[in-house]
């Protein structure tokens, strides 16, 4: 016990240390407002065996569709049965639950549906149940990340009149946005200040003609872009 105490101390004082550093190194703290995702959602109210007309099918009845999750948006319909998950059969309503929260919020999954006797797949891409906003701080000098692509989600695209920018953190501060045509003119500019729990913009194109454009969002020294496209008929 004598002997693992003071190894215990400079542990402690090395960690310390090299909080103090990482602290001492940042030329300025940015305060990071990110999106925790909850369990996976498809969006759908299961029933049990005795929802269904013959009790003895294999599957899991789907009672009610939920408006404005995954399960709408890809036409899963009410009494829809689902026989398996990625290839899991799945013959309770608890299986069915269960095989769903193994997989993450925004993964693909293949879901094995009787629909009036015919065997048809559909290829979803899950929700989450809830999200939570976070506050972490971090070096301002690592706020580049927050302009990748792994960070910045574009949508819809095509878009008609109204395009949706969504982040997974953000730092607090102003941004440029600026839409530009592929030949370099640029049609579109402004400036946004991203306050506590902002984590979208909502960019108007309702008076861009329908073509491919250039949207570019920087802060510093960064920079994200990306194509989307204008499209009404």
């Amino acid at each position: 016990m004598k002997r693992i105490l003071p190894l215990l101390i400079l542990f402690l004082c090395l960690t310390n240390i090299t909080i103090a550093q990482v602290q001492t190194n940042c030329k300025k703290i940015c305060i990071v407002d990110k999106v925790v995702y909850d369990t996976a959602y498809l969006g759908v109210q299961f029933g049990s065996p005795c929802d269904k007309e013959n009790k003895t099918d294999k599957g899991v009845i789907i009672l009610k569709v939920i408006d404005g999750t995954a399960a709408a948006d890809n036409n899963l319909q009410d009494y829809d049965i689902v026989l398996a998950v990625n290839g899991l059969e799945v013959n309770r309503r608890g299986d069915a639950i269960n095989a769903i929260k193994a997989y993450n919020p925004f993964d693909t999954v293949r879901f094995t549906i009787n629909r009036e006797g015919k065997t048809i797949y559909k290829t979803i891409v899950l929700g989450a149940k809830n999200t939570t906003i976070i506050q972490e701080e971090i070096c301002c000098e690592d706020a580049t990340a927050v302009l990748s692509k792994d960070n910045i989600t574009i949508f819809p695209n095509p878009a008609v009149n109204q395009l949706n920018v969504s982040f997974k953190q953000v730092v607090q501060g102003e941004y440029d946005f600026a839409i530009y045509m592929t030949n370099g003119v640029l049609v579109k500019e402004y400036k946004k200040r991203f306050t506590e729990g902002v984590l979208n913009e909502d960019i108007n194109v309702d008076k861009l003609e329908e073509g491919v454009y250039v949207l570019k969002i920087s802060k510093n020294n960064a920079t994200y872009s990306n194509l989307f496209v204008v499209k009404r008929n």
